[in-house]
């Protein structure tokens, strides 16, 4: 008997001493008035915060205001094309390419996308974040010649920035009347790559129309990352950014 109880004994004592209890404790909550003021902190709590984030803003700073690159002119949006939506179309296919490794034959994106004009002279990694503030990556999509025809009228009626293409618009109507894909009639029997956002790709307008595309590869790049990646690279060349209304898109009679 005694050999039984002994264990028992044993046991109970080291459950109790492995029993923890945690007790809330009393926490003595200060109030902290935060302001738009720009004046130096005063009090001795708000000289410490200021302390702490000192670091992290003039680092954040100092990126936000580095120069990429210029423009000669403000650079504004626009239907049925305009000079921003223009150079965003272009770069988002140039840079698409690099990413995707074969040439991409269309590029579209939203003019609802585009959040703000670009300025007359320096542009920065900060006016680059007020254009494109949304988290939204590239996505390079494979698509039937049916499909693209279906893409083209979509461009047709909502005349949004694109580039590859050729685009003539019937007013009266909103169709198109002359598609031209890298200067050749659009070709239903043709396999066509379309690099947009994965936003436009899944959940805009767009989304039902490309739904059943042949391939779809996202490029884990983000539209604003391609964007700040093509002015540094023209600031790094000496150059300034250009963008033209070509004629792309256009509507007549």
């Amino acid at each position: 008997m005694r050999k039984i109880v002994l264990p028992l004994v044993l046991l109970a004592l080291s459950l109790g001493a492995c029993t923890r209890y945690f007790v809330g404790k009393p926490v003595k909550l200060q109030p902290i008035a935060i302001s738009d003021t720009v004046t130096a902190p005063s009090s001795a709590l708000s000289q410490t915060v200021d302390k702490y984030l000192k670091p992290y803003h003039d680092t954040l700073d100092a990126q936000m205001t580095a120069v990429l690159t210029t423009s000669p002119r403000r650079l504004t949006k626009g239907t049925p094309e305009s000079e921003l939506g223009n150079l965003m179309a272009d770069l988002f296919r140039e840079m698409g390419q690099e990413r995707f490794g074969k040439p991409i034959d269309v590029a579209v994106t939203n003019n609802g996308g585009i959040r703000t004009d670009l300025p007359q002279g320096n542009i920065t990694l900060g006016k680059v974040y007020e254009v494109m503030p949304f988290d939204n990556d590239l996505v390079v999509l494979t698509l039937s010649g049916t499909t693209m025809q279906k893409v083209v009228d979509y461009l047709a009626q909502r005349k949004e920035p694109q580039s590859g293409l050729k685009l003539v618009v019937d007013k009266a109507t909103s169709k198109p009347k002359e598609v031209l894909i890298g200067g050749k009639p659009l070709n239903t029997e043709q396999t066509y790559t379309l690099i947009t956002s994965d936003y436009m790709a899944m959940s805009s307008d767009l989304a039902p129309i490309v739904k059943n595309n042949k391939g779809y590869q996202a490029l884990n790049y983000l539209m604003r990352d391609a964007m700040a990646d093509y002015l540094r690279r023209k600031g790094k060349q000496g150059q300034s950014i250009d963008p033209k209304k070509d004629g792309r898109t256009t509507v007549v009679e």
